[in-house]
């Protein structure tokens, strides 16, 4: 047969794959049995699915820093888990771990960002006080769990445990619903340990990018980064897109083989963790301290951080007072989940352009 079944891609798993790696065959159990494909392993199918729910096409209309209507050319919340999940992907391979699993959750790892990124993220947990706050991963994780309802069975998407337990990265506000089977105090995959690590590559690479494209860093400034530096004189010419890709490789590189190195002495999974190099940390802080004090916190910025965040809040509170204004799918939720919480998952799909368009 010259075609390869699932059981044949999951018999490479257990050939090829580190001893640390999650493997399908052993995690791709869900709440709901299915009937296997026969072509695809869980975590593809995982991967398959959040590529085609509703969640993920409006990324490409929610703000990474810059706000998506600034123009066509700086990165969305799409174009940032597209990037992630091809160096996430690149990394598992190169660590032999599960690169199908470390895909869904790069492409799922941003699912639950509000309009506005991280500005409408805690103008939502300020909101929420008192009924169980607001976290975009904890968001995500709720989203896939419940309310991409695809398949009319109550239970989201359906994805495998595997998959779901890396989404609940970082702390989940106190009082969050989240699904009972999940432990948010679990150890997490190594997968989901360099998703972590690449989805900062990627921001941190990218920010850089777009803030110079959009004028906000001048390029004579980024000559006080050691990485910048490093990256320049890897090249022929001194081109910004050069540069940033030299920068990025860098960091990727080193990710991989502190890794490997330090996996050498290790003995189980659970000992074992994906790392950069001590010096390479310290020039990953200097890069985020001044994206920080450039970008993040320059005026252009924040003036339009701020204006989403004032806006969220508006028809935050416009929802609670008219309900029935929501779709009738939406105030349907509202028995079973509480007034607050539909409003909060409702305002938290929204992109930023219907968000404006609500006034």
């Amino acid at each position: 047969m010259a075609w390869l079944r699932r059981e044949d891609l999951e018999d490479q798993e257990l050939r090829s794959l580190s001893r640390f790696a999650s493997k399908s065959r052993e995690l791709g159990s869900r709440r709901l049995p299915e009937r296997e494909d026969p072509l695809r392993t869980a975590f593809q199918r995982d991967r398959d699915r959040i590529i085609h729910c509703t969640a993920f096409r409006r990324l490409q209309h929610k703000t990474q820093v810059l706000a998506a209507y600034e123009g066509d050319h700086y990165r969305s919340r799409m174009v940032h888990s597209l990037e992630v999940s091809q160096m996430s992907r690149n990394v598992a391979s190169c660590l032999r771990l599960n690169r199908d699993l470390a895909e869904v959750v790069a492409l799922t790892h941003d699912l639950g960002h509000p309009p506005f990124g991280h500005s409408g993220e805690e103008a939502l947990h300020e909101l929420m006080a008192g009924h169980g706050g607001f976290r975009h991963n904890a968001q995500g994780s709720r989203i896939v769990d419940l309310l991409e309802d695809r398949y009319g069975t109550g239970l989201g998407l359906n994805l495998c445990i595997a998959t779901r337990r890396s989404l609940l990265k970082g702390k989940v506000p106190q009082g969050f619903p989240i699904s009972s089977d999940l432990r948010p105090e679990e150890p997490l995959p190594l997968e989901a340990q360099v998703v972590d690590h690449c989805d900062k590559i990627a921001y941190l690479s990218h920010d850089l990018d777009d803030a110079l494209r959009a004028g906000i860093v001048d390029s004579t400034e980024v000559g006080q980064l050691t990485l910048w530096n490093e990256a320049e004189q890897r090249i022929d010419e001194p081109i910004r897109s050069r540069v940033i890709s030299e920068l990025t490789a860098l960091m990727i590189h080193d990710l991989v083989r502190a890794t490997d190195r330090a996996w050498n002495n290790e003995r189980t999974a659970g000992s074992a963790r994906i790392h950069h190099g001590d010096s390479m940390q310290v020039k990953i802080e200097q890069l985020h301290r001044f994206l920080r004090e450039q970008f993040y916190l320059s005026e252009r910025v924040l003036e339009v951080m701020h204006a989403g965040r004032e806006r969220i809040a508006r028809v935050f509170i416009r929802m609670l007072g008219e309900p029935s204004s929501m779709p009738e799918a939406v105030v349907q939720r509202i028995p079973a989940q509480g007034l607050h919480r539909t409003v909060c998952d409702y305002v938290a799909g929204m992109t930023d352009r219907f968000l404006l368009s609500m006034g």
